[in-house]
């Protein structure tokens, strides 16, 4: 934005002498007075405003994804290592309190050894018809899209619970930028089934988002509201079925998990900049860093290898 479209909006709001303006990226990062930078503005520009902020040795959170390709992330990752810089991603589904009590319970083995997971969600503004201010969504090239917004926040909350994923399948359905994304694989950590599917829009059904993880001795299901399948910024329900792997008649039925309500967009966000000071770190709570972000990127491209050469794919 030019500095003349920063004065006119400080006089409208009436901060004209109270404020700081700034005509370009490197000019904020060079302010003594500016600790941490964050970039919060449409995917393409992330690049371009990150860098110059690494290079001044600022702190910097980036809001997801960190760019439109796998090359940017890679580099401004390892120029944040040899700044020794602080670093976070809008990651947020990871504060999500029904991801953290999933991953709470897995860890706890309650449900003994994952056999299988499957996850279904709606992208929401992804849909058959777009805004004309979200039209940027649409090229593939812009790294702004199903597969890289809706779809990556849910597959992160996936891997946060339950590890990583290797020999990845997929099935891009697409136009330039995506409306349908399918992909398997198994769990890096014991072999378990990956289904992961993400369409655009809002689901006919009102279930816009569905989880169900199985294992030997009990299962979890994760439903999110007649909303969209964004994880980051939805609270799903949670419901445990537990049952004894020694009595083969017995039937397990759902029980609902205690959870606090905190639905809403800001308590994500809010949890991660907590974490970010060290606050709540005692349950739970994390600042996914450049680096966790890295990772994310490398599961894109892989992804879209997997799509464009019909093989399995890994990327850990």
């Amino acid at each position: 934005m030019h500095e003349f479209s920063y004065l006119k909006r400080l006089y409208y709001y009436g901060y004209l002498n109270d404020v700081a303006t700034y005509a370009d990226p490197t000019e904020i990062a060079s302010d003594p007075n500016v600790d941490i930078v964050a970039v919060s503005v449409n995917v393409p520009g992330h690049y371009a405003l990150t860098k110059p902020a690494i290079e001044a040795g600022k702190d910097v959170f980036v809001e997801w994804p960190l760019s439109r390709n796998l090359a940017d992330p890679e580099e401004i990752v390892q120029l944040a290592k040899e700044k020794g810089i602080k670093t976070m991603v809008g990651l947020q589904g990871r504060q999500n309190p029904s991801v953290l009590k999933a991953k709470e319970i897995v860890e706890s083995g309650q449900l003994g050894e994952i056999l299988t997971t499957t996850m279904f969600g709606h992208g929401g503004i992804f849909g058959p018809t777009v805004e004309e201010g979200l039209l940027y969504l649409l090229p593939v090239e812009n790294g702004a899209n199903l597969l890289t917004i809706p779809f990556r926040h849910a597959a992160d909350a996936l891997c946060y619970v339950l590890g990583e994923i290797k020999d990845i399948t997929a099935t891009l359905v697409k136009k330039t930028a995506h409306d349908h994304v399918t992909v398997t694989g198994r769990l890096a950590n014991g072999g378990g089934v990956v289904s992961a599917t993400y369409v655009g829009g809002t689901s006919r059904d009102g279930r816009d988002f569905v989880w169900e993880i199985i294992g030997t001795n009990g299962s979890l299901l994760l439903e999110g509201p007649k909303q969209d399948g964004h994880i980051q910024t939805n609270q799903p329900t949670v419901k445990i079925a537990r049952s004894d792997p020694a009595v083969s008649s017995t039937t397990a039925h759902l029980e609902n998990v205690e959870i606090a309500d905190m639905s809403g967009i800001p308590h994500n966000v809010g949890k991660a900049w907590d974490a970010w000071i060290g606050v709540g770190l005692d349950k739970g709570h994390r600042a996914p860093t450049f680096e966790d972000a890295l990772v994310r990127h490398k599961m894109i491209d892989a992804i879209y290898r997997s799509a464009e050469k019909g093989t399995r794919e890994n990327y850990i």
